[in-house]
């Protein structure tokens, strides 16, 4: 009868299914692209991918600021049920995405040439390297758009649809990887071209569908005027975003930093083989950043708000699932290491055992790998950016450069894999002495690595039932009970108590299929002199404040709170029902 996180674990693993479909599909282009390229053209393909990702995660800057901070901020929004203003955000931010990669695109043969003579590779290497960033940059506007619309899609009730867009585009690009780059003479450009084939097919099949669906709760606006109306919600996107654009940027320039010194250390063959593990680390992100995904979709909207109990509920399953899959893949790495550099066609004799020695290092390091990708998402979520940032440049520039270098050139090929160890677990360590430091100063208020209250602001009835009729008789008694407590006229809050009760039993009695399980949340909260009634459900779509029935027949329950509030909000969020009733005390 007390509150619990049966609701919200339905959607925690629903968002975290569809979040790691959705990373996978959007990693598996580079996955693929490394794997196929590796076994049809050699390792000097799968060393052209590697050295070509600086320049494409330069591309894809925007969209991940955006459409990552555009996400949380819509998910903020539609919590907090500013809808209008969650359309007005999504609509600057698909204009901000649109220019900044038909920039790139347009300068192009500018661009490409200076990225190719800064890595420093010649001959073979650097003329497949400018054919495949130079395909990749005029496909870039069409996998920018359909990569920040399924960012947005996936928040606003359509996880699925937004998996659909990465999966088919993925598939589409696997298919066309093989067949462009093997039967045609394309080569390695073709690689390119698949990508943006891929999402080009997706975009058109899904995004429409989106537009169309009735469980679409937010409109984007184009009007200049409407986009500058939300000039605050837009610093706050990019605030939210910032961190992974940070890590972005910080990628960009450790990668190239650290390629460049292992070209000059230990020459091109070690290269390709310390460029078939930094591929591999795309496996790895695809599972790690899915599962962590869910912190901002789930999370977010909790925020919003304010139910601290159930983002501390979604924060503990992320870490737990994180924890389970990075040791899976740990031991497959270790076990067979072998397998690993085959699928990426490395067959150099003469290195290949120190790769198979590197492959297991770096597998020791996956564990912490996925604690600092938790903090950073959910540091983000939950405005701690400090933080996340702090993460950020410590896992990926401050100590990981500098410690690879050291590595190197202590120990040779194999010190870089102990040095990713060690940057990973130092990462994690530093950033909880400084939280702890910040919040032994009081600079962060909140006790513990989650940094949230123990309860809301107000004082509250949390209450989560089965939808049965002895429950909401139950529910019933509760908030009469509160509103004893909390000194409300006792013919309110019996008024309350009935149509609470009646609410939960119509939502049981109509807002279900036959047979499925029933979750049904009730919150009410004081603030000041307003009560608020909250009530979420995950049944069929209902908006009480559209619903049109005879006065005379109406849903009594509903009738009656409709009496009883001044104000009324409906929102379908999480693909679930939420209704807010604010009553005078």
């Amino acid at each position: 009868m007390e509150r619990n996180d049966r609701l919200i674990r339905k959607k925690i693993y629903k968002y975290m299914l569809n979040g790691v479909l959705n990373t996978i599909a959007l990693q598996l282009g580079n996955v693929v692209d490394a794997i196929i390229v590796g076994n049809l053209i050699g390792s000097i393909g799968n060393a052209v991918i590697s050295t070509a990702s600086p320049y494409i995660y330069t591309l894809q800057a925007i969209t991940i600021l955006l459409g990552s901070g555009g996400a949380l901020s819509i998910a903020v929004l539609l919590g907090k049920r500013e809808i209008s203003t969650a359309g007005k955000v999504m609509g600057a931010c698909i204009y901000a995405i649109t220019l900044y990669s038909l920039f790139f695109a347009f300068l192009s043969p500018i661009l490409v040439p200076s990225f190719v003579r800064y890595t420093g590779v010649q001959g073979q290497l650097s003329i497949l390297l400018g054919d495949y960033i130079q395909v990749f940059s005029l496909g870039i506007p069409f996998i920018s758009f359909v990569i920040g619309m399924a960012y947005y899609i996936g928040v606003d009730n359509h996880p699925a649809l937004a998996s659909r867009i990465y999966i088919v585009a993925n598939a589409a690009n696997l298919v066309l990887d093989y067949i462009l780059v093997r039967y045609t003479s394309l080569g390695i450009k073709g690689a390119a071209l698949s990508t943006a084939l891929g999402y080009i097919i997706a975009g058109i099949i899904f995004i429409p569908q989106y537009f169309k669906s009735k469980n679409r709760m937010v409109t984007p606006s184009f009007r200049i005027h409407h986009i500058l109306e939300v000039k605050s919600e837009l610093f706050n996107t990019i605030k939210s975003g910032f961190p992974n654009l940070l890590y972005l940027i910080l990628t960009v320039i450790g990668i190239s930093t650290i390629n460049k010194n292992i070209v000059q250390s230990i020459g091109n063959d070690y290269y390709m083989a310390y460029a078939v593990t930094s591929n591999t680390q795309n496996i790895v992100q695809m599972f790690l950043n899915g599962i962590s995904s869910v912190i901002a979709s789930v999370a977010g909207v909790l925020y919003g708000e304010k139910d601290y109990f159930r983002i501390r509920v979604v924060l503990s399953r992320t870490v737990k699932t994180a924890l389970l899959v990075s040791v899976a893949i740990m031991a497959i790495f270790i076990a067979v290491p072998q397998a690993i550099a085959a699928m990426y066609g490395f067959n150099n004799q003469a290195v290949l055992p120190e790769l198979l020695v590197g492959l297991r290092f770096f597998a020791l390091g996956f564990c912490f790998l996925s604690l600092n990708a938790i903090s950073q998402n959910y540091y983000r979520t939950i405005g701690r950016i400090s933080l996340s940032m702090l993460s950020s440049t410590m896992q990926l520039l401050v100590l990981k450069v500098p410690l690879i270098i050291l590595g190197l050139r202590t120990w040779g090929f194999r010190g870089i894999f102990i040095a990713i160890i060690f940057s990973e677990l130092l990462s994690f360590v530093i950033l909880n002495v400084v939280r702890i430091i910040l919040q032994m100063k009081a600079i962060i208020p909140q006790k513990g690595f989650m940094t949230l209250p123990e309860n809301s602001e107000e004082r509250i009835c949390d209450i989560s039932v089965t939808g049965s009729d002895v429950a909401a008789v139950m529910v019933s008694e509760k908030i009469i009970d509160y509103c004893v407590k909390e000194d409300i006229p006792v013919s309110k809050g019996n008024m309350l108590g009935l149509a609470s009760e009646e609410m939960i039993s119509n939502i049981s009695k109509y807002g279900y299929p036959k047979g499925k399980e029933k979750n049904i949340d009730i919150c009410l909260s004081r603030k000041e002199e307003k009560l608020y009634l909250r009530i979420r459900d995950d049944g069929i779509p209902f908006d009480p404040t559209l619903y049109t029935g005879d006065e005379n027949n109406e849903i009594s329950g509903l009738k009656l709170l409709k009496k009883l509030a001044i104000k009324i909000s409906y929102i379908r969020v999480l693909d679930l029902n939420n209704t807010i009733f604010e009553i005078e005390v």
